[in-house]
Order: C-alpha cells, then structure tokens, then sequence
C-alpha cells in the first residue's frame, strides 16, 4: 500500500496566512502588533513549522485577517483544532503498509450485523513502536462511514506505573457516549452494564488503546450489538475469550522504505541507502516517522551520513535497544540535532505528571511564557518527537517518555528534585484555586479562574494530572499542600460523585493528615473518605469503618463537630445496608454532639437525617415533629449558616416532610408540603430533585382528587427529566399524565 497522507493537498495554513497577511499591506511585525501574537510564532506558523496552533492563537489571526467563514471552518478542519471523530484522534499524517490487516478489519466492519448477536472484540496486539494505535486510527477513519453513531477513543494508559482503572475508562466513554454526570452509575459492575446498554442499539466503533492485561480489559469487553471493540496492547490478552487476535510485526522492507521516502521528501538518496536506513529503524514505524522527520527537517542532512550515524550510535545504545528495535537510536538522533532550549525542554517533559498538557504547566519547569512553551512544544511535535492531542494539548509516547526521562536523569541530575517538587506546588495550587470556586459562598480572594465553568472546564480537562500530582505529591512528603488541595476540592467532589477517584484523593489526604501529627485534620479527611465509600463506591460496610476511624480521631482532638459528622456518615453507611435502627442510634447521637459544637451546618442535616431514620422505621409522627422542628431552625434568621446551604437544606427538608404526612396519610397537607417543595427546589436550582418531587406533588393530588394543576406540573417533571437524562422518572411522570388523561381529571 502506497503512503497515505492525512489529507487531500491544499494551500497549508501558512500560506493561506502569508496571503492574507500580504493583502492586507501588512509585516509580520505589524500584524503581531495587531493580533498580540509574538512575530516569532506567526513566522513559524507561515513558514509551516508550525502546523497546529492553538485555538486561541489560530482564531485572533483569523480575526485580525478577516478571514471569511467558509475558509475559516477549512482551515480549522485541516488544522485539526476541533475534535475529530467523537473524540478520536487525527490517524498518522503518513501511512504505509497493513494492506493485508486493514482488509481484515474492513471485512470485519461490514460484516453484516444480523450475522453476530455480539458485538465483535478485536485485539490488536505487537511490541513497542510497531504501530498498534496508527493502525487503529488509520482503520477508524477509513470506516468512519460503517459506524454512524460514533467512533471514539480512549487511552488506557497500560505503560504507566498506575494505569487508567476500568471505572475511569467507562466514566469517560460513558461521557463520550452522551450519558450526563448524574446518570453515570458508581459501581465499575454498574458502569459495565451501562456501556453495554448504551452501545447494544448503536453501530459504533470503540479503541481502548494501549491495554495493560486482561484485568483491565476485561469490564470493558461489550454485550450484544452491531458494534466493534477494538483493544491495542502490548500484551496478547489471551485471556478475553470473546476476542479475534491481529498480531503486528515490524513492516516488510518495501513498505518501511516507502514510510520513509513519504516523510523524509523531497530527499533524493540511493535506494540501498534508503533500505539500509529503514532497516536500521528496525523497520518500526514509530523510529521510520523520528527519523524521517530528521531528514526532512534538516534538508543538508544525506541518508548515508544519517546512516553512518546510526552505525556510530548502535554500539553504545545496543542494550537499551534490545527491545525496541533501533527506537532509541532514532530519538538519540533526531534529539541530538535540537538546539539547546528545545533539548531543556523535551527531557523536562518527563516531569508532567499525567499523559497529556497544556503549555502552562511546561512554562513552569521551562521557567519560560505559556507563549514561549507553546512555541517550543509545536516545534517539538514537527520533529516528531512531541505528540499533538485533541484538543490544543500534547503528549508522549510512552517509549518517548522514557527516554525524557532517561536524558533528565543524564544530563539535569541535579535539577529533577527541585523542577519535579516546583511543578507539583503549582499542579496542587492550580487545583485548588480551581476548587475554591465549589465552596458555599464562592473563592475569598482572585483565582486564576474567572468563574466556576472556567473552574470546572480546568478540572475536568486536567483530571489526569491533578490527581496524579496528588499521588506523588503524598509520596514525596508534600503532606501540607496535599490536605490544601483536597480541603479545596471536598466541594468539587459533591458536583462529580461518579468519578472513581475520591477515595483515593481522601485516603491520600487522610494519610498526610495523619503523617502531619494532627489529629482534627485527619478525622475531617477520614470523614470524606467515609462519604466517598458510601457515596461514590456504595461500600457502605467500609464507609462504617472510616467513619469509626474519623470518630477515634476526633475525640483524641476534642472536636465535637467532627465527631458529629463522623456520626453522621456512620449512619448513613447502615442505612445502606438497611440497619434503620442502627442508623438512628448514631444520628441521635450526631445531633447531640453538633448540638454543643459550632458547626452551624451539620445540625439541620443531622435533624433532618434523624427524621428520615424514624419513618424509615414506620415512625412517621415522629418524624414529622423532627423535620417540623429542623425547619423551624432552618427558617430562623438568626441562626447563622451560609445562604445556599440553608435553602437547599430546608428545600429537601419541604420533600421530607411531605413524605412523613403521606406515610400518615393525611393528603392534604402533604399536597400543601410538597408544592412548597417544588417551589423551593426551583429556587435553588435543584432540577432533578425538582422533577421527583413533581411527580410526588402530582400523586399526591389525585389523591385529593384536586388535579386541576397536575398536568403542568407533569409537564414540567417530564422536561426536567429529559434534561437531567432520567428516563424512568420521565416515563414515570408520562404514565402519570396518562393515566389523568384517562380518568378524565385532565382538563379539556
């Protein structure tokens, strides 16, 4: 197969940019004074060096040029800004070879669905730099048309030292795949169903790339189907019994030759030395694309002297290139010809914590502007060495990464500590500015962060390196700014309980606390953590014991508050596992407890929750005197507790209340109780606790047989629903209103 490049030929973005520019009358220089991009960074980007600015460089010089609507979305396409594919990264610029695995994913693709009542898992399986993830991306965008409800991508990450856990893949592609936040389960088992059920009705294409064994892969496998799973992996997964095996090898020599010659163009060498070069690179497609970027970016270089220096090179790297096949010696080369800075920053790259980045956090180690990081970072993605992400980030290969890490620890030995601990200072700081914005009544102070969805988006986009910034952060002994950032994020958590990582941000947390000799700090983490495992991992009998924990460790501090919250998470721990009474003891408890503290927030939660024990254990009188009497508190001015806090607090309390007079039958006022709940769930932006309190509001008159208002409410509860993606409650709100329809209650 001939090399096929990413797409079509057309006028590159430079030159598109150089012609603008020069119609317009202006100098590079001028039109960097204009649009406030350095003159260096548009020469580079004229001149193609730079082929993928980021967003906001590419759209002010759009601007400033006036570049019309239908050229501007080209010329985003081309630069591959957006998103491709759901998500799915660009394929490789150059391809060459795989006829033969190709037609056998595209035979497998088409074949049809009604011929498999399981959707097809295929492992494509080899060593290092073979080109597992190109050939994957290479088949998914050849078949984009076989898969019209999406293709899409995640990286399991199975080189690292702590590998994506099957939860946090199935998060992510359970996003992808439409499903909100709310609707995400907790559970990995849980989450497993979910993905099968989203994808047994959907012809779509899913890459788990870079799998590290079978443990990992296994609750990723689909159910029934029309769709294709692929996994890459360097292991063969022999385990997934469901599964058809592609085994790579290092390319034929005619097909690496060509993989060269397309990249390295216009370079005229002799065919043997072309060959002889290629079979230095072990005809691996990863060393083929480093080394034919060198000859293509360093045009007086020749192929028999990039030859000569591979031969020079092999006898000091043979060791290390006993696995990879030439690998290393191609990125020694292709490293060797960067000039100084470039160099500094390549091997510094080694200190980002997670698998892909911004400029900003490069910036820091490189002690140099964002603009100047983004420069150096979309030079080092044309040499081939740096990899460009979806979207506007970068990324390392992971034998790329090694041998960062390998030219740190050689040539800054002196510098890793230090550049290492700087950068976890600013991912932990970062983190918490961007979770202060979470808390009741907002940041005290300026953050980085304009606002909560600036907040949020730096969050979520940077999951993967906040968190493992706070791992090792905790193992390096940065226990101060570790219980900083997670005090900060406690808040954030509440908004994204379906990720699997809070119990490991408490238990981190927990354990720095403890290391710090402080035992208040540690019964509060404990106290998260409590909440985690019952919330999060609905591991409501460990929730018991983390709380138990937090309890010993807030009485050792004397700290009542905290030993009423400790409670109170003990509590809700056996009210999971269906011990009412049990769970009344230790809100009874509770409520004494912040009784005598100054916690102005826990006490109404431990009223209400003791309430909730009582009709739980069908007691509804009393709960209803309890939950009358939290309300009374709630509604008193001169109780102090945060706004927001107090009217969440007393909305949901209006729901319960509602359900302590349906529990004694006195329908209507509950009708009167739960109007007041909608209304105030309304007020406080709760929707889908507004939706479910809709529809009881509505159950509740027809037992009045006072349903004159019940179909709006109905209609509203259905919407709600729809939006927070809850079928159930939106099919149980649609029976509701038909079956009002029916009785004729529905007026005309």
């Amino acid at each position: 197969m001939k090399p096929i490049p990413s797409a079509p030929e057309r006028p590159t973005l430079g030159a598109v940019l150089r012609g603008r520019r020069v119609a317009a009358g202006l100098s590079i220089e001028g039109l960097a004074e204009r649009c406030g991009v350095s003159a260096r960074a548009i020469s580079d980007i004229e001149r193609d060096r730079v082929r993928r600015p980021q967003r906001r460089t590419l759209t002010v010089l759009l601007d400033v040029l006036a570049v019309p609507d239908d050229e501007r979305r080209r010329l985003v396409e081309t630069t591959s800004v957006r998103l491709a594919g759901g998500g799915l990264p660009d394929p490789p610029r150059y391809f060459s070879g795989r006829a033969t695995e190709l037609r056998t994913l595209g035979d497998i693709a088409r074949r049809p669905s009604g011929d498999r009542q399981q959707a097809t898992v295929l492992v494509v399986t080899g060593p290092a730099g073979v080109g597992k993830t190109s050939l994957a991306l290479r088949a998914s965008a050849d078949l984009a048309t076989e898969f019209p409800d999406g293709r899409f991508f995640v990286d399991l990450r199975g080189m690292d030292d702590v590998p994506t856990t099957p939860g946090e893949a199935l998060h992510r592609l359970l996003r992808a795949l439409g499903v909100p936040e709310p609707r995400i389960p907790a559970g990995l088992e849980e989450r497993s169903t979910a993905y099968r059920s989203v994808l047994c009705q959907r012809r779509a294409l899913v890459v788990w790339d870079n799998a590290a064994d079978e443990a990992q892969a296994r609750p990723l496998l689909p159910g029934a189907g029309p769709g294709l799973v692929l996994f890459t992996s360097r292991r063969r997964l022999s385990g997934l019994d469901t599964a058809q095996w592609l085994s790579l090898e290092p390319l034929p020599a005619e097909d690496s030759t060509a993989m060269l010659r397309a990249i390295a163009r216009p370079v005229a060498a002799d065919p043997t030395e072309l060959q002889e070069l290629a079979r230095h690179c072990g005809h691996m497609p990863l060393a083929l694309r480093v080394t034919g970027q060198r000859l293509s970016d360093e045009p007086g270089l020749s192929v028999a002297e990039l030859n000569r220096r591979f031969t020079g090179e092999q006898a000091r790297l043979r060791v290390i290139d006993a696995g990879t096949a030439g690998i290393h010696t191609a990125l020694s080369l292709s490293y060797r010809r960067l000039g100084a800075d470039l160099r500094r920053t390549f091997r510094r790259l080694s200190l980002m914590p997670g698998p892909d980045f911004g400029p900003d956090p490069v910036a820091v180690v490189t002690q140099v502007s964002g603009e100047e990081a983004e420069q150096r970072l979309e030079a080092l993605v044309e040499s081939g060495l740096v990899a460009a992400v979806p979207a506007d980030r970068y990324g390392l290969h992971d034998l790329v990464r090694d041998f960062a890490v390998d030219r740190m620890t050689a040539e800054e030995p002196d510098s890793v500590g230090p550049l290492r601990t700087c950068s976890l200072h600013w991912w932990l700081a970062r983190t918490a500015a961007a979770g202060r914005h979470f808390e009741p009544d907002g940041p005290t102070s300026l953050t980085e962060f304009p606002d909560r969805a600036a907040a949020t988006a730096w969050l979520d986009a940077e999951r993967g390196n906040w968190f493992a910034a706070l791992r090792s952060a905790a193992a390096e002994g940065l226990h101060a700014p570790v219980v900083d950032t997670v005090d900060a994020l406690h808040w954030f958590s509440d908004s994204r309980v379906h990720l699997d990582l809070w119990a490991e941000v408490f238990r981190l947390s927990a354990e720095s606390a403890a290391r710090l000799g402080d035992p208040r700090t540690e019964a509060v983490h404990l106290n998260y953590l409590a909440w985690a495992q019952a919330i999060c991992q609905r591991e409501f009998a460990g929730s018991v014991a983390t709380a138990g924990r937090a309890l010993d460790r807030a009485v050792s501090a004397g700290d009542p508050a905290q030993q009423g919250w400790a409670l109170l998470y003990a509590a809700s721990g056996h009210a999971g596992l269906g011990e009412h009474a049990a769970a009344l003891r230790q809100r009874q408890r509770a409520w004494v407890m912040l009784r005598h503290s100054t916690e102005r927030e826990g006490l109404p939660q431990a009223m209400a929750s003791l309430g909730s024990s009582l009709l739980a254990l069908g007691r509804p009188a009393e709960a209803l005197r309890v939950h009358r009497r939290t309300q009374r508190l709630l509604r008193d001015p001169r109780y102090p507790i945060a706004a927001f806090a107090r009217a969440a607090t007393d909305a949901l309390n209006c729901r319960r209340i509602g359900d302590d007079l349906a529990a004694l039958g006195r329908w209507p006022e509950c009708v009167t109780a739960r109007r007041e709940a909608v209304a105030r769930l309304r007020a406080t932006a709760l929707p889908a606790i507004e939706a479910l309190a809709s529809v009881e509001l509505v159950e509740a008159l027809r037992r009045t047989g006072e349903t004159r208002e019940a179909p709006a409410h109905l209609v509203r509860a259905i919407a709600l629903a729809e939006e927070c993606d809850d079928p159930d409650l939106a099919g149980r709100a649609a029976t509701l209103l038909a079956d009002l329809s029916r009785d004729g209650r529905t007026p005309g």
